[in-house]
């Protein structure tokens, strides 16, 4: 019950920070996002493990999140450093996320359950991941990203480093949902669960 109650809470004060209106232009985005394909493929859908997929997020969150990086609110030891001369202004910004947001995801199919997967269906309900998620990771509020289909390794790279302080967002909403991720095979199971899961782009 405390566990919930911290969790809703948590999501209330993200929605109520987050007035991004990520209104942008997504053909102008699509040139603007040339400087990205290295690590996100040119239609966002990276293929190195390492880095997240892109395509079909949230416009809102994309544009959020981009904009924490610019300000320095958000840290990534990969996007931090590249972020002022990479990511221009705001427009630019806004355009970018509506050409990403505008991709289909390249995960069209679920994969079959096996005991991890599992296991990480059963942690994502006990530890309220679904909460701001949704249950298959296609978040329905554009400020919580879409999970579903991600790269499991990204998954699990983030979700350590929120535990571990060296990722760290701007509202510290994943920060503290990190006090309940201790466990590396918790973490593992719930990456492997959102990553075997159909993203709703490809409906």
């Amino acid at each position: 019950m405390k566990k919930t109650f911290i969790i809703n809470a948590l999501c209330a004060m993200l929605c109520f920070a987050i007035t991004a209106n990520a209104a942008g232009n997504a053909a102008a985005g699509k040139a603007k996002a040339l400087q990205c394909i290295a690590c996100h493929g040119i239609d966002g859908n990276s293929v190195i493990p390492q880095f997240p997929k892109l395509a079909g997020q949230h416009a809102e969150y994309l544009a959020e999140l981009m904009k924490a990086y610019k300000a320095g609110t958000r840290f990534d030891q990969i996007m931090s450093p590249m972020a002022d001369t990479l990511l221009g202004t705001d427009t630019d910004i806004e355009d970018m996320a509506a050409y990403f947001a505008s991709q289909t995801s390249n995960a069209c199919s679920s994969q079959p359950e096996t005991d991890k997967i599992k296991a990480g269906k059963a942690k994502v309900k006990a530890k309220g991941c679904y909460e701001c998620h949704q249950m298959d990771g296609n978040s329905e509020k554009p400020i919580f990203p879409k999970l579903a289909g991600q790269h499991e390794a990204y998954l699990i790279k983030s979700m350590k480093g929120y535990r571990e302080g060296t990722r760290k967002d701007d509202y510290h909403i994943m920060s503290k949902m990190a006090l309940f991720l201790s466990d590396d095979p918790d973490i593992e199971s719930i990456a492997a669960y959102f990553a075997s899961q159909k993203s709703d782009t490809c409906q």
